[in-house]
């Protein structure tokens, strides 16, 4: 649980003026890191060795700073000099590769001792700052893998192999572009930075009280309104924060009360958030940092990513929205007051929302027209902060606003600590992997447990990126399940965005399920409930997103592969195919569904978006027989008992 519960430790935040030392080290520090990152992103990136060891080695000295040796907030502690030490250790490192960049491009290079030395202290200081951030989970990953990488030769013969050299693999940890700083850690340097860098701007700027005014006029006031607004405004927060557990702490402080005081349930409240949470990070234009790592992985532009994202996720939160419209039903939620309603004349202000909104456009049409994802997301924080400091009323204003952008500068350079850190540890794993063969002998495995039935296989791959997914973050979980599960799934006949977006979708959903469900862990304290229980009930209302990766391996139309009619067709079809199920599991549709209804609306559902025609007229006339005659029984029931006490368990 604390592994998990850690990737918020470096979400931006205010800080109070604390002037010590180890703060103005920390400030500085972001300082330069947004500055380094802003100006690649303007004129380009250095070369690939260059970039990605000044990202590593900035962030590894943030980490370093900002946490303790338990992994505590440090940013208000006296510099210890163990960490002073760390940090310097680890810009020696950086700029050792930077300044030795000629040697090491030349054709006669060879490692020296001071070379291989480098390659385990900065090996070690990786996990050493994953451990800080993010817990255990990949210092231990990233052990057993070095481990089977030195030790294959006296392993069991099952799993034994020709060993690796120590030098070589600290050369190939720290000298080459397949260790620590492969192709993922080039993908955070490059793009995902920026990309985190713009989130923080746009939310310090009045993006997320933008997305939540917002929200409130588009659901407020409807059915389990309160719910709604959760759900909408976590499904726009969420595609730009990329990091589920962030998304329940911002909007949760907001809408998790509004639930209870409407006199929701604290463990529906807990479980609506983090489901909406969690579904932010597949919810384009953005999709969190994994959307990057998956375009480069597949060697295809972002925007096909994004493009192919859009369904999927459509009918992730219609599926959500559906469950809480009927759960809502069933129990008597009422929407948001009209007086708490934010007024429209107001919301969609130039001085307000403006900014907000014009560089949200002008990041997705930059990128459509084909600029690249840096020059893009720079470009629309330009934007922001241009239209943000115009927007100022007085003079007064301008100031504040000014002074705000100064703390959004530091906050921006503390929120990349987490992914580039993690991604850099994932990466020891990764080129352990590679190296060793030990993701060829995976795949084998898959495809010969699977041998010809594809769903099996598809089941395991769903296992392998769901355990992977409780206990690392989204981007460290898909990265290792894509190394190992996808090549397998591709070499079984599904399209290789199929198969990646499957894995993806598994590695996000694993933080709703328990043991180590921590967007769920979040949401329950915030809510004051028992998290069991509101785990249970969000998995109950995430039950599409279970299906959704199967469907779209069997109809990749979902994904925008194929004609316009057939692309139609098949979405509609699952469109109908969720909101059917969200009745299901509510228990509630026009009145109370009886125990075989729900059944055999279930079953409809599932009939409906199975591929082949036929089973989808099979489907659309089941789901209109139990639909007809659940209509003419309610309509014979008494008013009375249409209405279910909000206590009562479905």
């Amino acid at each position: 649980m604390p592994d998990a519960i850690t990737q918020t430790k470096t979400d931006p935040v205010r800080h109070p003026g604390d002037r010590s030392l180890r703060w103005s080290c920390i400030a500085a520090l972001a300082v330069a890191m947004t500055g380094f990152h802003l100006y690649t992103g303007a004129f380009g990136a250095f070369p690939d060795l260059i970039q990605r060891a000044l990202h590593v080695g900035g962030t590894l000295m943030l980490a370093f700073l900002l946490f303790g040796f338990r992994g505590q907030d440090a940013r208000g502690m006296p510099l210890k000099l163990i960490d002073a030490l760390l940090a310097a250790l680890a810009a020696f490192g950086a700029l050792y590769i930077v300044f030795s960049y000629d040697r090491l491009m030349g054709f006669t290079f060879r490692a020296n001792t001071v070379d291989f030395v480098l390659g385990i202290v900065m090996t070690l200081l990786v996990l050493e700052g994953c451990r800080r951030v993010v817990g255990w989970t990949i210092p231990i990953l990233g052990l057993l893998g070095l481990g089977y990488a030195l030790l294959g030769p006296v392993l069991p013969d099952v799993i034994a192999h020709r060993g690796l050299d120590p030098k070589l693999a600290a050369e190939v940890l720290y000298l080459s572009n397949r260790g620590l700083f492969g192709m993922v850690t080039g993908i955070s340097a490059n793009v995902i930075a920026l990309f985190v860098i713009y989130g923080v701007f746009l939310l310090r700027t009045g993006g997320g009280q933008t997305f939540m005014d917002i929200a409130m006029r588009i659901g407020g006031r409807s059915t389990g309104g309160g719910a709604k607004v959760a759900t909408i405004s976590s499904a726009m927060f969420g595609s730009v924060s990329g990091s589920a557990a962030a998304n329940v702490a911002t909007t949760g402080a907001f809408t998790i009360p509004l639930m209870k005081r409407l006199g929701y349930r604290p463990s529906f409240a807990a479980a609506v958030e983090s489901v909406a949470s969690t579904g932010g990070q597949i919810m384009p234009p953005i999709m969190g940092a994994g959307a990057f790592i998956m375009a480069e992985l597949l060697g295809v532009s972002y925007v096909s990513i994004m493009v192919a994202g859009l369904i999927p996720a459509m009918l992730y939160f219609l599926g959500c929205l559906a469950g809480i419209h009927f759960e809502s039903l069933r129990l008597g939620y009422r929407p948001v007051d009209a007086a708490q309603m934010p007024q429209l004349t107001k919301v969609l202000t130039l001085r307000k929302a403006g900014p907000v909104l014009a560089s949200l456009f002008a990041l997705i049409a930059l990128m459509v027209n084909g600029y690249s994802p840096a020059l893009a997301a720079f470009s629309a924080i330009v934007l922001l902060v241009g239209l943000y400091v115009i927007a100022a009323e007085s003079g007064s204003d301008l100031v504040r606003r000014i002074k705000s952008l100064g703390a959004t500068v530091i906050d921006a350079g503390i929120a990349l600590v987490t992914i580039a850190v993690l991604i850099a540890g994932a990466q020891i794993l990764l080129a352990m992997i590679s190296t060793t063969g030990l993701g060829v002998s995976f795949t084998n495995s898959i495809i010969s447990l699977g041998q010809d039935r594809l769903m099996l296989s598809l089941i395991l791959a769903m296992l392998v990126s769901m355990l992977l997914g409780t206990g690392l973050p989204t981007a460290a979980a898909y990265l290792l399940a894509a190394a190992v599960v996808a090549p397998a799934l591709v070499r079984l006949g599904i399209e290789p965005i199929g198969a990646h977006m499957f894995i993806f979708y598994f590695s996000i959903i694993a933080g709703l399920t328990p043991p180590l469900c921590a967007t769920v862990f979040i949401a329950a304290s915030m809510a004051g409930t028992d998290w069991v229980r509101a785990s249970l009930l969000a998995v109950r209302l995430s039950l599409v997103a279970f299906i959704i990766p199967f469907v779209f391996v069997f109809h990749p139309e979902l994904l925008m592969s194929g004609t316009a009619p057939a692309i139609a067709l098949h979405s509609i079809t699952a469109l109908i195919g969720v909101i059917v199920i969200g009745a299901a599991m509510a228990g509630y549709l026009f009145g109370p569904l009886r125990f075989v209804e729900r059944i055999a609306l279930a079953v409809a559902a599932f009939v409906l978006i199975l591929p082949g025609l036929t089973m989808t007229l099979i489907g659309a006339g089941l789901l209109g027989a139990v639909v007809l005659y659940h209509r003419m029984r309610i309509a014979k029931a008494p008013p009375q008992s249409q209405r279910i006490s909000p206590d009562a368990k479905p």
